[in-house]
Protein backbone atom coordinates (compact mmCIF):
# COMPACT_ATOMS: atom_id res chain seq x y z
CA UNK A 1 0.00 0.00 0.00
CA UNK A 2 1.03 3.36 -0.64
CA UNK A 3 2.06 5.62 2.31
CA UNK A 4 -0.47 7.97 4.05
CA UNK A 5 0.15 11.69 2.45
CA UNK A 6 -0.07 14.19 4.75
CA UNK A 7 0.47 18.09 4.68
CA UNK A 8 0.84 20.12 7.72
CA UNK A 9 -0.04 24.11 7.41
CA UNK A 10 0.84 26.78 9.78
CA UNK A 11 -1.42 29.02 9.04
CA UNK A 12 -0.88 32.87 9.08
CA UNK A 13 -2.95 36.39 8.31
CA UNK A 14 -0.43 39.24 9.05
CA UNK A 15 -1.29 41.75 11.37
CA UNK A 16 -0.04 44.47 9.20
CA UNK A 17 -2.49 42.85 6.22
CA UNK A 18 0.49 42.80 4.29
CA UNK A 19 -0.54 38.92 3.06
CA UNK A 20 3.77 38.44 2.48
CA UNK A 21 6.03 35.85 4.29
CA UNK A 22 8.61 37.05 7.77
CA UNK A 23 11.51 34.66 6.91
CA UNK A 24 13.45 37.15 8.84
CA UNK A 25 11.43 37.38 12.14
CA UNK A 26 12.77 35.42 14.98
CA UNK A 27 11.07 33.33 16.64
CA UNK A 28 9.27 31.00 13.92
CA UNK A 29 7.02 28.50 14.18
CA UNK A 30 8.20 25.28 14.34
CA UNK A 31 4.47 23.67 15.11
CA UNK A 32 4.68 21.74 11.92
CA UNK A 33 7.60 19.98 12.41
CA UNK A 34 6.82 19.35 16.15
CA UNK A 35 3.29 18.14 14.57
CA UNK A 36 5.18 15.17 11.71
CA UNK A 37 7.89 14.56 14.54
CA UNK A 38 4.72 12.51 15.93
CA UNK A 39 4.70 10.27 13.17
CA UNK A 40 7.03 7.05 12.27
CA UNK A 41 8.79 8.81 9.05
CA UNK A 42 9.19 5.14 7.52
CA UNK A 43 5.15 5.01 7.27
CA UNK A 44 4.09 8.18 6.14
CA UNK A 45 4.94 11.04 3.63
CA UNK A 46 4.62 14.08 5.02
CA UNK A 47 5.60 18.41 3.92
CA UNK A 48 5.49 21.24 5.52
CA UNK A 49 4.35 24.43 4.96
CA UNK A 50 4.87 27.72 7.43
CA UNK A 51 2.54 31.20 6.04
CA UNK A 52 4.16 33.06 8.80
CA UNK A 53 7.78 32.48 7.16
CA UNK A 54 6.47 32.30 2.86
CA UNK A 55 3.18 33.87 3.45
CA UNK A 56 0.08 32.51 1.76
CA UNK A 57 -0.09 28.59 1.12
CA UNK A 58 -1.40 28.89 -2.66
CA UNK A 59 0.16 25.65 -3.84
CA UNK A 60 -2.60 23.95 -5.20
CA UNK A 61 -0.41 20.81 -6.90
CA UNK A 62 0.28 20.20 -2.77
CA UNK A 63 -3.61 20.26 -2.02
CA UNK A 64 -4.17 18.00 -4.57
CA UNK A 65 -1.36 15.62 -3.63
CA UNK A 66 -2.54 15.12 -0.02
CA UNK A 67 -4.66 12.51 1.74
CA UNK A 68 -4.72 14.73 4.78
CA UNK A 69 -4.56 18.10 5.63
CA UNK A 70 -3.80 19.32 9.17
CA UNK A 71 -3.80 22.93 10.02
CA UNK A 72 -2.80 24.91 12.99
CA UNK A 73 -2.07 28.23 13.96
CA UNK A 74 -2.66 30.55 16.22
CA UNK A 75 -6.04 32.92 17.01
CA UNK A 76 -5.80 35.15 14.25
CA UNK A 77 -5.46 32.14 12.11
CA UNK A 78 -9.04 30.92 12.28
CA UNK A 79 -10.04 32.46 9.04
CA UNK A 80 -7.48 31.62 7.37
CA UNK A 81 -7.86 28.11 8.02
CA UNK A 82 -11.10 28.06 6.76
CA UNK A 83 -9.68 29.90 3.10
CA UNK A 84 -6.74 27.35 2.76
CA UNK A 85 -9.76 24.28 3.58
CA UNK A 86 -12.17 25.49 1.14
CA UNK A 87 -9.00 25.96 -1.75
CA UNK A 88 -7.78 22.56 -0.11
CA UNK A 89 -11.85 20.61 -0.88
CA UNK A 90 -12.17 22.72 -4.17
CA UNK A 91 -9.48 20.84 -5.89
CA UNK A 92 -9.43 17.91 -4.18
CA UNK A 93 -13.11 16.69 -2.97
CA UNK A 94 -11.49 13.84 -1.05
CA UNK A 95 -9.27 15.42 1.03
CA UNK A 96 -9.71 14.73 4.58
CA UNK A 97 -9.21 17.98 6.80
CA UNK A 98 -7.90 18.34 10.61
CA UNK A 99 -7.50 21.93 12.65
CA UNK A 100 -6.30 22.11 16.11
CA UNK A 101 -4.19 24.92 18.50
CA UNK A 102 -6.04 27.13 20.50
CA UNK A 103 -9.06 27.99 18.46
CA UNK A 104 -9.86 24.05 18.92
CA UNK A 105 -10.44 24.63 22.34
CA UNK A 106 -11.97 28.01 22.50
CA UNK A 107 -14.32 27.10 19.41
CA UNK A 108 -14.99 23.36 19.38
CA UNK A 109 -18.70 23.50 17.92
CA UNK A 110 -18.29 26.23 15.62
CA UNK A 111 -15.01 24.70 14.04
CA UNK A 112 -16.45 21.40 13.56
CA UNK A 113 -18.57 22.91 10.86
CA UNK A 114 -15.73 23.44 8.58
CA UNK A 115 -13.57 20.31 9.45
CA UNK A 116 -13.61 16.94 9.78
CA UNK A 117 -11.78 16.77 12.73
CA UNK A 118 -11.31 19.55 15.54
CA UNK A 119 -8.23 18.59 17.90
CA UNK A 120 -8.37 20.22 21.17
CA UNK A 121 -5.91 17.96 22.63
CA UNK A 122 -2.10 18.50 22.75
CA UNK A 123 0.03 17.25 19.89
CA UNK A 124 0.19 13.74 20.11
CA UNK A 125 -3.47 13.73 18.99
CA UNK A 126 -2.18 13.49 15.42
CA UNK A 127 -0.80 10.21 15.78
CA UNK A 128 -4.72 9.49 16.88
CA UNK A 129 -6.11 11.08 14.10
CA UNK A 130 -3.70 9.58 11.85
CA UNK A 131 -4.40 6.18 12.85
CA UNK A 132 -8.25 6.76 12.74
CA UNK A 133 -7.90 7.89 8.76
CA UNK A 134 -5.31 5.33 7.56
CA UNK A 135 -5.19 2.61 9.88
CA UNK A 136 -3.09 1.84 13.46
CA UNK A 137 0.55 2.19 13.78
CA UNK A 138 2.07 5.54 13.08
CA UNK A 139 3.27 6.99 16.15
CA UNK A 140 6.99 7.76 16.34
CA UNK A 141 8.83 5.47 18.57
CA UNK A 142 11.18 8.45 20.04
CA UNK A 143 8.82 12.10 18.85
CA UNK A 144 11.41 14.62 17.41
CA UNK A 145 10.67 17.82 15.48
CA UNK A 146 11.01 17.36 11.62
CA UNK A 147 13.60 20.18 10.76
CA UNK A 148 14.70 18.26 7.40
CA UNK A 149 11.14 19.07 5.84
CA UNK A 150 11.23 22.93 6.38
CA UNK A 151 14.16 25.07 4.98
CA UNK A 152 16.61 25.33 7.25
CA UNK A 153 19.03 27.68 8.60
CA UNK A 154 22.54 27.43 10.14
CA UNK A 155 22.54 30.77 12.40
CA UNK A 156 19.08 29.77 14.64
CA UNK A 157 17.23 26.97 15.58
CA UNK A 158 14.41 25.87 17.64
CA UNK A 159 13.50 23.59 20.42
CA UNK A 160 11.14 23.31 23.47
CA UNK A 161 11.78 22.08 27.08
CA UNK A 162 8.41 21.93 28.11
CA UNK A 163 4.98 23.22 27.29
CA UNK A 164 1.99 25.87 28.58
CA UNK A 165 2.65 28.15 31.34
CA UNK A 166 2.50 27.89 35.47
CA UNK A 167 1.26 31.60 35.74
CA UNK A 168 -2.13 33.40 34.65
CA UNK A 169 -2.06 37.01 32.93
CA UNK A 170 -5.57 38.08 32.46
CA UNK A 171 -4.84 38.58 28.55
CA UNK A 172 -2.64 35.44 28.14
CA UNK A 173 -3.88 32.35 25.51
CA UNK A 174 -2.27 30.36 27.64
CA UNK A 175 -4.38 31.17 30.88
CA UNK A 176 -7.90 30.78 28.77
CA UNK A 177 -6.42 27.08 27.91
CA UNK A 178 -5.51 26.37 31.61
CA UNK A 179 -3.30 24.10 30.63
CA UNK A 180 -1.15 22.57 33.32
CA UNK A 181 3.19 23.16 33.09
CA UNK A 182 4.85 20.49 31.90
CA UNK A 183 9.08 19.88 31.71
CA UNK A 184 10.24 17.25 29.23
CA UNK A 185 12.39 14.47 30.04
CA UNK A 186 16.07 16.12 29.61
CA UNK A 187 16.66 13.30 27.26
CA UNK A 188 13.72 14.63 24.91
CA UNK A 189 15.73 17.98 24.84
CA UNK A 190 18.87 16.23 24.23
CA UNK A 191 17.40 14.42 20.87
CA UNK A 192 15.98 18.15 20.08
CA UNK A 193 19.52 19.84 19.80
CA UNK A 194 21.32 17.15 18.71
CA UNK A 195 18.70 16.25 15.52
CA UNK A 196 18.80 20.38 14.54
CA UNK A 197 22.87 20.11 14.16
CA UNK A 198 25.13 22.29 14.99
CA UNK A 199 23.58 26.17 15.27
CA UNK A 200 25.10 29.19 16.22
CA UNK A 201 21.82 29.83 18.45
CA UNK A 202 19.37 27.37 19.82
CA UNK A 203 16.34 29.29 20.90
CA UNK A 204 13.36 27.24 23.29
CA UNK A 205 10.08 28.33 22.68
CA UNK A 206 8.68 27.41 25.80
CA UNK A 207 6.12 30.25 27.23
CA UNK A 208 8.25 30.06 30.29
CA UNK A 209 11.64 27.83 30.41
CA UNK A 210 12.12 28.61 34.12
CA UNK A 211 8.74 27.02 34.94
CA UNK A 212 8.00 24.09 37.44
CA UNK A 213 10.84 22.86 40.22
CA UNK A 214 14.00 25.06 40.25
CA UNK A 215 16.17 21.42 39.92
CA UNK A 216 14.20 21.19 36.39
CA UNK A 217 15.52 24.46 35.43
CA UNK A 218 19.09 23.43 36.85
CA UNK A 219 18.71 20.16 35.33
CA UNK A 220 17.77 21.38 32.16
CA UNK A 221 21.13 24.20 32.51
CA UNK A 222 22.97 21.40 33.56
CA UNK A 223 22.61 19.57 30.35
CA UNK A 224 22.90 22.78 28.31
CA UNK A 225 26.25 23.51 29.72
CA UNK A 226 27.33 20.18 28.45
CA UNK A 227 26.25 20.40 25.54
CA UNK A 228 27.80 23.73 24.76
CA UNK A 229 31.26 23.00 26.17
CA UNK A 230 30.61 19.86 23.13
CA UNK A 231 30.23 22.38 20.44
CA UNK A 232 26.59 21.71 19.46
CA UNK A 233 25.55 25.00 18.93
CA UNK A 234 27.40 28.41 19.67
CA UNK A 235 24.49 29.44 22.54
CA UNK A 236 21.18 29.84 23.39
CA UNK A 237 18.25 31.96 24.19
CA UNK A 238 15.09 31.80 25.97
CA UNK A 239 11.71 32.94 27.35
CA UNK A 240 11.88 33.37 30.90
CA UNK A 241 9.02 34.87 33.56
CA UNK A 242 10.59 37.79 36.14
CA UNK A 243 10.83 35.40 38.63
CA UNK A 244 13.89 33.93 37.07
CA UNK A 245 15.69 37.61 37.76
CA UNK A 246 15.08 37.44 41.63
CA UNK A 247 18.36 35.38 41.61
CA UNK A 248 21.66 36.24 40.45
CA UNK A 249 22.99 32.79 40.68
CA UNK A 250 20.29 32.00 38.18
CA UNK A 251 22.34 34.62 35.40
CA UNK A 252 25.13 33.68 36.31
CA UNK A 253 23.93 29.72 35.64
CA UNK A 254 22.59 30.83 32.08
CA UNK A 255 25.59 32.43 31.20
CA UNK A 256 28.12 29.76 32.57
CA UNK A 257 25.89 27.24 30.02
CA UNK A 258 26.28 29.25 27.18
CA UNK A 259 23.43 31.72 27.00
CA UNK A 260 22.92 34.45 24.83
CA UNK A 261 20.48 36.27 26.45
CA UNK A 262 16.29 35.78 27.17
CA UNK A 263 12.78 37.37 26.04
CA UNK A 264 10.67 38.41 29.13
CA UNK A 265 7.08 39.74 29.18
CA UNK A 266 7.65 43.18 30.63
CA UNK A 267 4.16 44.72 29.38
CA UNK A 268 4.33 47.57 30.61
CA UNK A 269 6.52 49.51 33.01
CA UNK A 270 3.23 51.06 35.31
CA UNK A 271 2.88 48.66 38.56
CA UNK A 272 -0.79 49.65 38.50
CA UNK A 273 -0.64 48.87 34.99
CA UNK A 274 0.99 45.35 35.72
CA UNK A 275 -1.07 44.13 38.29
CA UNK A 276 -4.37 44.78 36.17
CA UNK A 277 -2.66 42.41 33.74
CA UNK A 278 -2.41 39.71 36.74
CA UNK A 279 1.29 39.38 36.44
CA UNK A 280 1.72 38.79 39.82
CA UNK A 281 5.45 37.63 38.55
CA UNK A 282 6.39 41.50 37.16
CA UNK A 283 5.93 43.23 40.72
CA UNK A 284 8.62 40.72 42.41
CA UNK A 285 11.48 43.42 41.37
CA UNK A 286 11.07 47.00 39.76
CA UNK A 287 11.06 46.36 36.05
CA UNK A 288 13.85 48.25 35.37
CA UNK A 289 15.95 46.66 38.03
CA UNK A 290 15.12 43.38 36.06
CA UNK A 291 16.30 44.55 32.65
CA UNK A 292 19.55 45.67 33.58
CA UNK A 293 20.74 43.05 36.17
CA UNK A 294 20.09 40.81 32.91
CA UNK A 295 22.39 43.12 30.63
CA UNK A 296 24.95 43.72 33.32
CA UNK A 297 25.41 39.94 33.66
CA UNK A 298 26.27 39.75 30.19
CA UNK A 299 23.24 38.40 28.79
CA UNK A 300 20.76 40.70 26.16
CA UNK A 301 17.19 41.32 27.41
CA UNK A 302 14.44 41.35 24.97
CA UNK A 303 10.40 42.40 25.86
CA UNK A 304 7.78 43.85 23.87
CA UNK A 305 5.14 46.86 25.47
CA UNK A 306 1.26 46.31 25.58
CA UNK A 307 -0.71 49.37 25.48
CA UNK A 308 -4.38 49.42 26.86
CA UNK A 309 -6.28 52.73 25.89
CA UNK A 310 -9.32 51.03 27.59
CA UNK A 311 -7.67 51.22 30.54
CA UNK A 312 -5.18 53.98 30.11
CA UNK A 313 -4.94 57.19 29.10
CA UNK A 314 -2.87 58.09 25.63
CA UNK A 315 -0.43 60.19 27.49
CA UNK A 316 0.14 58.24 30.05
CA UNK A 317 1.48 55.85 27.84
CA UNK A 318 3.51 57.93 25.66
CA UNK A 319 5.07 59.19 29.31
CA UNK A 320 5.96 55.38 29.68
CA UNK A 321 8.07 55.32 26.02
CA UNK A 322 9.66 58.86 26.85
CA UNK A 323 11.21 57.22 30.13
CA UNK A 324 12.69 54.59 28.25
CA UNK A 325 13.56 55.83 25.42
CA UNK A 326 15.84 58.34 27.96
CA UNK A 327 17.41 55.25 29.72
CA UNK A 328 20.26 54.10 28.39
CA UNK A 329 20.59 51.33 31.13
CA UNK A 330 18.10 49.17 29.43
CA UNK A 331 17.23 48.35 26.05
CA UNK A 332 14.53 49.56 23.98
CA UNK A 333 11.51 47.25 23.37
CA UNK A 334 11.49 44.55 20.52
CA UNK A 335 7.63 45.26 20.10
CA UNK A 336 4.54 47.74 20.93
CA UNK A 337 1.02 46.28 20.71
CA UNK A 338 -2.63 46.90 22.07
CA UNK A 339 -3.60 44.29 24.55
CA UNK A 340 -5.62 41.64 22.90
CA UNK A 341 -8.70 40.74 24.90
CA UNK A 342 -8.18 36.72 23.38
CA UNK A 343 -11.18 34.38 23.00
CA UNK A 344 -12.04 32.81 26.15
CA UNK A 345 -9.02 34.91 28.72
CA UNK A 346 -10.34 36.88 31.95
CA UNK A 347 -9.87 40.14 29.94
CA UNK A 348 -12.04 38.56 27.26
CA UNK A 349 -14.97 37.96 29.87
CA UNK A 350 -14.42 41.15 31.76
CA UNK A 351 -14.55 43.32 28.71
CA UNK A 352 -17.45 41.72 27.32
CA UNK A 353 -19.26 41.85 30.41
CA UNK A 354 -18.44 45.81 30.65
CA UNK A 355 -19.61 46.17 27.32
CA UNK A 356 -16.39 47.57 26.22
CA UNK A 357 -16.43 45.66 23.04
CA UNK A 358 -16.76 47.92 20.41
CA UNK A 359 -19.79 46.66 17.49
CA UNK A 360 -18.75 44.35 14.52
CA UNK A 361 -15.44 43.51 16.03
CA UNK A 362 -14.12 40.41 14.25
CA UNK A 363 -11.45 38.16 14.96
CA UNK A 364 -9.12 38.98 12.16
CA UNK A 365 -9.30 42.41 14.02
CA UNK A 366 -7.55 41.02 17.02
CA UNK A 367 -4.38 41.61 16.02
CA UNK A 368 -2.82 43.80 18.36
CA UNK A 369 -2.60 47.11 15.96
CA UNK A 370 -6.30 47.74 15.76
CA UNK A 371 -9.12 49.41 18.25
CA UNK A 372 -11.03 46.57 19.51
CA UNK A 373 -12.64 48.24 22.83
CA UNK A 374 -13.58 51.47 23.34
CA UNK A 375 -10.93 53.57 24.59
CA UNK A 376 -10.35 55.85 27.44
CA UNK A 377 -10.00 59.10 25.30
CA UNK A 378 -11.97 59.85 22.30
CA UNK A 379 -12.04 57.50 19.74
CA UNK A 380 -10.55 60.10 17.00
CA UNK A 381 -7.56 60.46 19.69
CA UNK A 382 -7.33 56.39 20.04
CA UNK A 383 -7.21 56.05 16.32
CA UNK A 384 -4.74 58.77 15.41
CA UNK A 385 -2.92 57.13 18.22
CA UNK A 386 -3.03 53.71 16.53
CA UNK A 387 -1.71 55.29 13.28
CA UNK A 388 1.31 56.74 15.32
CA UNK A 389 2.13 53.32 16.61
CA UNK A 390 3.02 52.09 13.03
CA UNK A 391 4.69 54.96 11.80
CA UNK A 392 6.98 55.18 15.26
CA UNK A 393 5.96 56.57 18.51
CA UNK A 394 9.30 57.48 19.79
CA UNK A 395 11.70 60.03 17.70
CA UNK A 396 14.54 58.88 15.55
CA UNK A 397 16.95 61.47 16.82
CA UNK A 398 16.16 60.12 20.52
CA UNK A 399 16.30 56.35 19.30
CA UNK A 400 19.53 56.93 17.56
CA UNK A 401 20.86 58.77 20.83
CA UNK A 402 19.63 55.74 23.12
CA UNK A 403 21.64 53.45 20.68
CA UNK A 404 24.69 55.16 21.11
CA UNK A 405 24.84 55.49 24.56
CA UNK A 406 23.48 51.87 24.91
CA UNK A 407 26.48 50.33 23.36
CA UNK A 408 28.63 52.46 25.24
CA UNK A 409 27.89 50.98 27.91
CA UNK A 410 27.29 47.59 27.48
CA UNK A 411 30.16 47.28 24.19
CA UNK A 412 32.12 45.36 26.76
CA UNK A 413 29.84 43.46 28.24
CA UNK A 414 27.13 42.00 26.21
CA UNK A 415 28.98 39.33 23.22
CA UNK A 416 28.68 40.65 19.62
CA UNK A 417 25.63 39.27 19.05
CA UNK A 418 23.75 39.80 21.95
CA UNK A 419 24.89 43.52 21.64
CA UNK A 420 23.71 43.70 17.76
CA UNK A 421 20.43 41.90 19.00
CA UNK A 422 20.01 44.54 21.59
CA UNK A 423 20.62 47.59 18.81
CA UNK A 424 18.64 45.84 16.62
CA UNK A 425 15.34 46.89 18.73
CA UNK A 426 16.46 50.88 17.69
CA UNK A 427 15.55 49.66 14.20
CA UNK A 428 12.28 47.90 15.35
CA UNK A 429 11.20 51.21 16.99
CA UNK A 430 12.01 53.15 14.24
CA UNK A 431 10.55 51.52 11.35
CA UNK A 432 7.33 49.40 12.92
CA UNK A 433 6.38 48.50 9.50
CA UNK A 434 9.37 48.08 7.58
CA UNK A 435 8.54 46.13 4.71
CA UNK A 436 5.25 45.62 4.62
CA UNK A 437 3.21 49.01 4.20
CA UNK A 438 1.87 49.41 1.25
CA UNK A 439 1.69 45.69 0.38
CA UNK A 440 -1.73 43.41 -0.28
CA UNK A 441 -2.68 45.37 -3.11
CA UNK A 442 -2.10 48.75 -1.16
CA UNK A 443 -0.25 51.65 -2.94
CA UNK A 444 2.49 52.84 -0.29
CA UNK A 445 1.33 56.44 1.32
CA UNK A 446 -2.78 55.70 -0.09
CA UNK A 447 -4.84 57.46 2.68
CA UNK A 448 -7.34 54.87 4.21
CA UNK A 449 -4.96 51.93 3.59
CA UNK A 450 -5.49 51.07 7.39
CA UNK A 451 -8.92 52.60 9.54
CA UNK A 452 -7.58 51.35 12.80
CA UNK A 453 -10.93 50.76 14.03
CA UNK A 454 -12.25 47.02 14.15
CA UNK A 455 -15.49 48.13 12.73
CA UNK A 456 -13.95 49.80 9.73
CA UNK A 457 -10.91 47.49 9.16
CA UNK A 458 -10.42 46.36 5.73
CA UNK A 459 -9.90 42.54 5.77
CA UNK A 460 -7.20 42.55 3.16
CA UNK A 461 -6.69 40.38 -0.23
CA UNK A 462 -6.74 36.99 1.34
CA UNK A 463 -10.62 37.12 1.77
CA UNK A 464 -10.86 37.28 -1.71
CA UNK A 465 -10.82 33.92 -3.12
CA UNK A 466 -7.44 33.45 -5.89
CA UNK A 467 -9.82 30.86 -7.97
CA UNK A 468 -13.30 30.26 -8.60
CA UNK A 469 -14.76 28.23 -5.91
CA UNK A 470 -18.35 26.28 -5.07
CA UNK A 471 -21.10 28.13 -3.47
CA UNK A 472 -21.07 25.91 -0.92
CA UNK A 473 -17.45 27.02 0.24
CA UNK A 474 -18.07 30.99 0.24
CA UNK A 475 -18.74 31.26 3.56
CA UNK A 476 -14.94 30.10 4.21
CA UNK A 477 -14.04 33.51 3.03
CA UNK A 478 -16.62 35.51 5.36
CA UNK A 479 -14.51 36.82 8.38
CA UNK A 480 -15.59 35.75 11.82
CA UNK A 481 -17.43 37.77 14.07
CA UNK A 482 -16.81 38.16 17.56
CA UNK A 483 -19.26 40.77 18.35
CA UNK A 484 -22.62 42.05 16.97
CA UNK A 485 -23.92 45.54 15.73
CA UNK A 486 -24.64 46.18 19.95
CA UNK A 487 -21.12 45.02 21.11
CA UNK A 488 -22.52 41.37 22.55
CA UNK A 489 -21.17 38.05 22.01
CA UNK A 490 -22.00 37.40 18.23
CA UNK A 491 -24.89 34.74 17.30
CA UNK A 492 -21.92 32.68 15.76
CA UNK A 493 -20.12 32.14 18.88
CA UNK A 494 -23.27 31.52 21.19
CA UNK A 495 -22.84 27.82 20.93
CA UNK A 496 -19.25 27.99 22.30
CA UNK A 497 -20.06 30.53 25.02
CA UNK A 498 -19.10 28.09 27.81
CA UNK A 499 -15.64 27.95 26.76
CA UNK A 500 -15.41 31.04 25.86
CA UNK A 501 -16.64 32.48 29.36
CA UNK A 502 -15.32 29.44 31.59
CA UNK A 503 -13.65 30.26 34.91
CA UNK A 504 -10.38 29.16 35.12
CA UNK A 505 -9.90 26.22 36.95
CA UNK A 506 -7.95 25.56 40.30
CA UNK A 507 -5.01 23.23 39.30
CA UNK A 508 -4.60 19.36 39.27
CA UNK A 509 -2.36 17.10 40.68
CA UNK A 510 1.24 15.89 39.66
CA UNK A 511 0.92 13.24 36.41
CA UNK A 512 3.79 11.71 34.55
CA UNK A 513 3.35 10.73 30.68
CA UNK A 514 5.87 9.36 28.08
CA UNK A 515 7.90 11.96 27.90
CA UNK A 516 6.51 15.05 29.59
CA UNK A 517 6.08 15.61 33.75
CA UNK A 518 2.86 17.96 34.73
CA UNK A 519 3.68 20.40 37.06
CA UNK A 520 1.15 21.75 39.10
Amino acid sequence: MSKPRILIVNCYSDNHRSARGNPWVVPQSIAPAVLAGMLDPPRVDIRLACEFRDGPFEDLGALQWADLLVLTGLNPAFDRMKQVTAYARTVNPGIVVAMGGPLARMLPNLSRRYFDFVCGDDVEQMVSVVDEVFGPGHAAEAPVPRHDLSPGSRIIGYAEASRNCNFRCSFCAMTAEDRQFMAYDLDDVRRQIEALGHRECVMFLDQNFFGGPRAYSRARMALLKELFEQGKFGGWAALVTADFFTSAENLSLARESGCIGFFSGVESFSRAQVTAFNKKQNLVLPQEETIRSCLEAGLVFHYGLIFDLADQRIDEVLAETELIVANPCITLPSFISFTIPMLGTPLFGSRLREGLFLPNVKLRDMDGRSLVCHPVDPIDQAVAFAARMDQGLMAKRQLALHAWRFFCRYRATLSHWGLLSGLGNTWAMSYPRFGSNGRDGIPLGRDGCRSYLASSEPLGSLYRPRIRIPERYRGHFEALCVTDPDGELHDDLLDDAASLLHPIKGETATITTNNAVAVP
